[in-house]
């Protein structure tokens, strides 16, 4: 009987390619896609605000998209230091993930309790970009720039503004508004603005700086007045609210909701959540929710959003030194 030569042969090359094959299998488990475990999501103002609204519906979209649980965390107080904080001793993978608005983030930042502050947290993606609405007690005999400047100067004891913390935006502009007008806007931080608002609501402050994602759903059942916004030009989402400017005040600030993560995370995996988040923004459901408070939708690589953070970060820390304001959270 002949014997096939070739048998061997082939059957060593066989048995080559199913260790090959089976050495390849634990280093594709390895390397799963992102996520690989739930994603949690910190917000830093408590439910309501405008923040936690933008957290809920995209971890719902982010849920929807990679099928894993996305958590939302609420952690308030010290004007975001401690939400921020938390990430920060999260495993640096990208799935601890907060979501910040330039008010908050640079009072955070502005501590000092977080290092420095280009390698505190990794920006992630930018969600929108606007002013920050001016928003009065209904009883409150303000219906524009001009009624609280004259209204102001009577009333020397000061009208009281609420704002989530020291240094943040919504302080910020108060501030410049006293320096620019001579009035007393008297500051009262909040642990969170959706508090201030309900005070304001109650008529136990008189006034709120906030984003109109904040304040809108109270702007349109009646319950508070928007009497300007601090962008430069009025906003396709508000056309019929007038600008700060326009109403003779000199103040121009436009601010952003944005999502990091720990710093030190891979870079695929930030790079899965921009795409994401980003896909998630320009859906029409997400469209609407900005346009009815006012706020740009924006799709950036984190790195462009990066260079937005640290120049607002920066504008705002000239502010305070200007103003001899002092950081004691």
């Amino acid at each position: 009987m002949r014997t096939n030569k070739r048998i061997p042969a082939l059957l060593g090359a066989t048995i080559c390619l199913a260790l090959l094959g089976a050495l390849a299998v634990p280093a594709t488990v390895s390397a799963q896609t992102y996520p690989t475990k739930n994603i949690r999501f910190i917000v830093t103002v408590l439910p309501g605000g405008g923040a936690d609204i933008l957290a809920r519906t995209f971890g719902g979209k982010l849920h929807e998209r990679f099928g894993v649980p996305v958590v939302v965390e609420n952690i308030t107080g010290a004007s975001g230091l401690q939400a921020n904080q938390a990430v920060q001793r999260a495993p640096a993978d990208g799935h601890t993930i907060i979501i910040n608005a330039s008010s908050t983030y640079n009072a955070t930042m502005y501590t000092g309790k977080v290092g420095n502050p280009r390698t505190a947290l990794a920006p992630v993606a930018q969600l929108t970009s606007q002013p920050l609405a001016l928003i009065a007690n209904n009883d409150l005999p303000i219906r524009n720039m001009q009624d609280l400047v004259a209204y102001g100067k009577k009333n020397r004891d000061g009208l009281a503004f609420a704002s989530p913390g020291i240094g943040t935006s919504s302080h910020l502009i108060g501030e410049i508004i006293n320096t620019k007008t001579g009035i007393n806007l008297v500051h009262i931080p909040y642990k969170g603005i959706a508090a201030g608002i309900l005070d304001a609501i109650a008529g136990r402050i008189q006034l709120v700086f906030t984003s109109p994602t904040s304040a809108g759903p109270h702007v349109r059942s009646g319950k508070l007045r928007m009497i300007a916004h601090s962008s430069p030009k009025r906003t396709q989402g508000m056309p019929d609210v007038p600008t700060m400017i326009e109403q003779g005040v000199d103040v121009d600030w436009s601010s952003w909701f944005g999502i990091f993560t720990t710093y030190g995370s891979p870079r695929a995996n930030v790079l899965a959540l921009n795409n994401a988040i980003n896909q998630i923004a320009v859906t029409p459901e997400i469209q609407k929710f900005y346009a009815a408070d006012g706020a740009d939708s924006v799709q950036r690589t984190p790195e462009q959003f990066g260079e937005t953070v640290f120049l607002v970060l920066d504008t705002g820390a000239k502010i305070i030194k200007d103003l001899g304001l002092k950081m004691d959270e």
